[in-house]
């Protein structure tokens, strides 16, 4: 009895993970892309000299809540935070962020140097920024959405951390339609204004 209960134990496990195998192979569900984001051009200022004198360090960016992750996010009726089942981000949002700002900032003419977290390199300066926004939303009766970024930036001096200014970038662009190729441009396109804000903001700094 013992013998004949452990055989059909066995067998129905065997079953389920043929069951299992099948359904992974038959599966329709939709297949997530990974995206990457592209920073600005240069502007034709950039061989200009340096505004500041010193290196500057951007920190790893700081999320705010439901940014932590690399969804695709979109925004319903203004509170209901979902995300696109048929797209992701090569990289966590405060990752992707803080790399663009990196390139952004490389490509002025603000400092000598511009680093992110990990590098031996020294630096004067450090910039923290904190994603406060970074969402597709959809207005009430809206086909496309509207890509939304917002940057809350604080530059210190990281000798004696003394905090040299703090601003907010934006950012925002609208989606031509209702698909992820158009979607991913908008977001593209809000995160450039935004990166361009930050290094306005910068440059008025320095004077």
């Amino acid at each position: 009895m013992i013998r004949a209960s452990l055989h059909l134990t066995v067998l129905a496990g065997t079953l389920a993970l043929a069951a299992a195998c099948s359904g992974t192979f038959t599966s329709k569900a939709p297949v997530s892309r990974a995206y990457v984001l592209h920073a600005a051009p240069a502007a034709e200022s950039a061989a200009a000299a340096p505004r500041f004198d010193g290196t500057l360090r951007i920190q790893r960016a700081n999320a705010g809540p439901g940014f932590e992750t690399d969804r695709v996010l979109l925004l319903r009726e203004r509170r209901e935070l979902d995300f696109y089942a048929t797209g992701h981000w090569a990289a966590p949002i405060p990752d992707m962020v803080a790399a663009l700002a990196i390139e952004t900032l490389r490509r002025t003419a603000l400092f000598p140097g511009v680093y992110g977290e990990g590098t031996p390199m020294r630096a004067d300066y450090f910039l923290q920024i904190a994603v406060r926004d970074f969402v597709a939303e959809y207005a009430e009766g809206g086909e496309a959405p509207v890509a939304r970024v917002v940057l809350d930036c604080t530059l210190g001096r990281r000798l004696d951390r003394t905090v040299i200014a703090s601003f907010t970038a934006r950012g925002e662009a609208a989606a031509t339609a209702n698909r992820m190729g158009e979607v991913i441009g908008a977001y593209e396109s809000a995160l450039q204004q935004a990166l361009a804000g930050v290094s306005a903001s910068l440059a008025a700094a320095a004077k």
